[in-house]
């Protein structure tokens, strides 16, 4: 079985307001500043998995 080595980013935003942070520093800052309401419970993290061209072909087949 051949190996798939994917990229990944990782994307923190708030999830009321839909405001994308540069990173989880700035999205921790946003909940620590007491002049926001941001609450930890509103900032999530999607996960983008970026997977090579290359990979897709290994995927692609069918079982037989």
């Amino acid at each position: 079985m051949k190996t798939i080595h994917c990229k990944t980013e990782e994307i923190y935003r708030n999830k009321k307001t839909n405001v994308v942070y540069a990173s989880k520093d700035e999205a921790q800052q946003d909940v620590d500043n007491p002049n926001t309401d941001t609450e930890q419970e509103d900032i999530v993290t999607d996960v983008n998995i970026l997977i090579p061209p290359e990979a897709l072909s290994l995927i692609s087949g069918t079982k037989k």
